[in-house]
């Protein structure tokens, strides 16, 4: 006798449409409820008012320290030329020079030019001056050059104005005096521009915070 055959069973494992053993639409909803949890996405790097900030700190304290050696390096420069003129208010007087100095002789602002009598170390001594004038404060007179030599030898000059006070020195430093303005207004200038740098910097910072914390 035949027995009867077992009645077919469903292979065993997971059924179709159902591999993942969860049932239909739980994923989908686990993954929207977590999308709506996360926190907007910020736009943009924020980098700007930062580096305005470094730039602005850095052209500002540049500014200042380099413009401020630069103008004590000229102020040093210039005052140590008007050190080195001496005044002879009796009209006459010596000066030692090197060889290669430049004399300048300077009479006081609204007095007439006077007529001077120099004398060298030698007749070939004294050389063509420079055309450079100069004007300057010594003891609170003005003093304004009116001629000059050049000492072709190291020794002793003498100058002799008829009683006409005269003061006798080196030209004042162009470049020291160029060097004290363009010290100053690069220490102004660029420090101005490195404040407005840094301020704008600061206050984008400040509003972009504000934005993010509203």
């Amino acid at each position: 006798m035949t027995a009867p055959l077992s009645p077919p069973y469903p292979p065993q494992g997971s059924q179709p449409g159902n591999q993942s053993g969860s049932q239909p639409g739980q994923n989908v909803g686990q993954n929207v409820g977590q999308n709506a949890g996360l926190p907007p996405r910020r736009t943009g790097t924020g980098k700007a008012p930062k580096i305005l900030i470094i730039l602005g700190s850095i052209i500002l304290a540049l500014s200042v320290v380099i413009g401020v050696v630069i103008a004590i390096i000229g102020i040093s420069s210039t005052a140590g030329g008007v050190g080195d003129i001496e005044v002879f208010d009796s009209g006459s007087g010596s000066v030692t020079a090197e060889e290669g100095d430049v004399l300048q002789y300077y009479v006081e602002t609204g007095t007439e030019v006077p007529s001077c009598d120099i004398t060298a170390p030698s007749a070939e001594a004294i050389g063509e001056g420079t055309s450079q004038t100069s004007s300057t404060t010594i003891e609170g007179r003005q003093w304004e050059s009116f001629d000059s030599i050049t000492a072709n030898e190291a020794g002793e000059y003498t100058v002799d104005c008829a009683g006409t006070p005269v003061a006798v020195g080196p030209p004042v430093s162009i470049g020291g005096i160029f060097g004290a303005v363009g010290g100053i207004l690069l220490a102004v200038g660029g420090g101005f521009l490195g404040f407005v740098l840094l301020a704008i910097g600061v206050i984008l910072l400040i509003v972009r915070k504000r934005r993010v914390s509203a």
